[in-house]
């Protein structure tokens, strides 16, 4: 023991530099997590990696979305923006980045249902903390994540602290929101809170709006607690642009960064509600829990893409292009998904070294959307965009889906000797889903049927997990514990309700991940670790050829290892270091009859992640903080034949903070780097075009906060 203890602080010390001095005395609370087990349970205690973000240090260092949230979690890519707009984001975990591989959830509820993570109707105001889980929760969640779990997590009704803050920036950014309790009401607990959100960017005409608001309230009944939530949430989104790639090339060289090539009246336009009720219960067996959760959305979208043949009707091909020869293609679409989501379940001990949890969930998603095609002139500089409304309709379609996942799953938390927790799970699922779609072109306004189909596929199969923590060391506040699980699940393939009809219910995706790590304290509990190396085995990932057609049957590995260490110098200043590597690939795929990419990276997985942080965030007086993050180099395709250079990003904060009143400036990518970090699937669908979004440019806001 002294042995691993030695190495395991002079591994600290090369990375961190010389220990603090011993008579630092920082305040020290083992942190608690949810996610893994639905039950309040020690990190130290899951057989699993997992990092837990504060929301008092995410507004203290002006975390605005996903990514600068989760800037300092080892491995994790909270890359902003994707088809969903600029409001949204498209997250990578271990080195997987697909729209539908990671599970969001908020406050114990699949926040999307369904279907794809809702990442454009996430708020920041009034969060207690969010929990990271690296890899599957096949148990508790089922058939949903694949790569990870991220919980967004508020504080209970009746707990917020008041706070508001007012935000204003360039380019064209500004804001307020507010959050508090309320005065309790006959034991009726609340709290309530309210965002006003514009965000503007440098590409011409794009910008999005955020306005919500959500309620929270509990009381108790009977010998039980019943807990309401309310979330109400309009997004006004303005799209912004896609360079495409021809061959091994990202045509930024004849695509301005910040031409906007959608029609002049496109829109990403959301309203969402989302009530959520619940009613906890002791019992002589143990906690039984329930909730019932209803959302509903509704989108209304005009978009465009260029299509990557556009250069060919301009200056390269020496002719002088004409507005009608069209180079880009869009639609006009109405979409409306609602989702279900129940789940109730208990926890009993049955011993004070034994405790499992028997429950049962259903999560339903129903969607239909309906479109118009269109296709439309408009130069590579962006200028003079066409109305969408105005173009001849070239294609009217429809579909719908219905999804419905049902579960019935237990686990057991066993403490098999003092310093060994077992966890292991086991759920049956049941998964049955059926589509429909008409699509009718309309040439010449002649109108035909070109594709009227519909499809529907069950699926019944067991998930589960396993794993062991072992504290091998305990003695104060440090800590060793090492760790080691499996998970096995599935998932049925994505469904965006991009506009086309032709639907397929493809063989669901399938997944075995392996992970064993070391994690614990130092130093007396002032530098926390998480060192993890992890595989995971894919199968059936969901994947498209050159034409943008889904390709079934192919094989992926994702495998590599993760560093996340925190080092508290001094009370209220920490050094954070992370670092992942991560190497991707096809086991087995093949594009086409002729083209075989078995052993090809995965496109936009990096091999090397890294970020370092310097936090320095006091209650009151000078507040600042510095985060730089690197992502390596990455491939652009599945052939591997284009690529992008690394790139690195740097956040920075520097603020005062009075007793009541805090003034804040915020730089987010201070480097101004433009870099293509995610893939658009509907510009292959729409126009079939590779194209990809960029980071957005640089953003400085300032604040003004104050707490009541």
């Amino acid at each position: 023991m002294r042995f691993l203890r030695s190495a395991l602080s002079l591994a600290a010390l090369s990375v961190f530099g010389p220990a603090v001095a011993a008579d630092i005395e920082p305040v020290y609370l083992e942190p608690v997590q949810v996610t893994a087990t639905k039950e309040p349970e020690p990190v130290s205690s899951i057989p699993a990696s997992m990092t837990i973000v504060s929301g008092e240090e995410m507004r203290a260092r002006g975390a605005n979305d996903l990514r600068t949230a989760l800037a300092l979690v080892a491995g994790v890519e909270g890359t902003p923006g994707g088809d969903s707009g600029g409001a949204g984001s498209v997250p990578a975990i271990w080195g997987l980045r697909e729209a539908d591989a990671f599970l969001l959830v908020v406050d114990g509820v699949p926040w999307g249902g369904a279907f794809n993570p809702a990442t454009p109707s996430i708020d920041l105001n009034g969060v207690e903390r969010i929990e990271v889980l690296r890899g599957a929760a096949p148990v508790m969640f089922g058939a949903t994540s694949f790569n990870g779990v991220i919980h967004v997590i508020h504080y209970a009704a009746g707990k917020a602290p008041g706070e508001a803050t007012i935000t204003g920036g360039s380019p064209n950014t500004y804001g307020v929101s507010i959050s508090s309790s309320l005065p309790s009401i006959a034991g009726w607990k609340q709290s309530a809170g309210a965002t006003v959100e514009r965000r503007g960017y440098r590409v011409d005409r794009q910008k999005f709006e955020r306005y919500n608001g959500f309620y929270r309230g509990a009381t108790e009944i009977g010998t039980g607690r019943f807990h309401l939530d309310l979330d109400l949430t309009s997004i006004p989104q303005k799209p912004g642009n896609v360079i495409f790639r021809n061959g091994p090339k990202l045509r930024t060289d004849i695509l301005p960064v910040n031409a906007n090539h959608n029609p002049s009246d496109a829109k990403l336009d959301q309203q969402r509600g989302h009530l959520a009720m619940g009613y906890d219960l002791p019992t002589s067996f143990g906690e039984w829990s329930t909730t019932l959760a209803f959302t509903r959305t509704v989108d209304d979208i005009t978009r465009g893409f260029l299509r990557d043949y556009a250069p060919q009707t301009g200056a390269e091909a020496g002719d002088q292009a004409k507005p009608d020869d069209f180079d880009a293609d869009g639609y006009l679409q109405k979409r409306q998904i609602t989702d279900v989501y129940f789940d109730t379940h208990i926890d009993i001990l049955a011993k004070p070294t034994l405790n499992f949890v028997v429950g049962a969930d259903y999560l339903y998603g129903k969607g239909k959307q309906n479109f118009n095609a269109i296709g439309y002139y408009i130069g590579l500089d962006g200028r003079n965009a066409p109305s969408a409304s105005a173009q001849h309709v070239d294609e009217i379609g429809r579909s719908e889906d219905q999804r419905n996942f049902a579960g019935l799953y237990t686990q057991v938390d066993w403490k098999a000797l003092p310093s060994v927790d077992v966890l292991a799970g086991l759920r049956l699922n049941h998964t049955h889903e059926t589509a429909r779609g008409v699509a009718i072109a309309n040439d010449m306004d002649q109108m035909q049927v070109q594709f009227d189909g519909n499809g529907g596929k069950s699926k019944t199969r067991v998930s589960g997990t396993a794993g062991v923590a072992w504290h091998v060391l305990q003695q104060g506040r440090d800590s060793v514990t090492l760790y080691t699980d499996y998970r096995n699940t599935y998932k049925p393939k994505s469904i965006d309700f991009g506009p086309e009809a032709e639907v397929a219910i493809q063989e669901p995706e399938t997944a075995n991940s392996y992970e064993a790590g070391v994690k614990g304290a130092l130093f007396a509990g002032r530098y926390e670790y998480d060192i993890s190396v992890f595989r995971l085995d894919f199968k059936n990932l969901l994947s498209f050829d050159d034409a943008g057609r889904p390709i079934d049957g192919g094989k992926e590995r994702f495998q590599g290892a993760e560093y996340e260490g925190r080092f508290t110098l001094c009370k209220d200043l920490k050094l954070t270091g992370t670092y992942a590597y991560h190497d991707s690939r096809f086991v087995s795929l093949k594009l086409d009859a002729t083209t075989d990419v078995s052993g090809k990276r995965l496109e936009l997985s990096p091999y090397q992640l890294a970020g370092l942080g310097l936090q320095y965030l006091p209650r009151q007086g000078l507040n600042a903080s510095v985060i730089a993050n690197y992502a390596g180099e990455r491939k652009l395709n599945k052939r591997n034949t284009a690529h992008a250079g690394g790139y690195t990003t740097v956040d920075a904060s520097l603020g005062w903070q009075f007793q009541r009143v805090g003034f804040n400036v915020n730089g987010y990518n201070l480097t101004d780097r433009r870099v293509p970090i995610s893939e658009s699937e509907l510009a292959n669908v729409v126009s079939g075009a590779s194209s990809y979004y960029l980071l957005p440019a640089r953003l400085v806001t300032a604040s003004v906060n104050f707490r009541f």
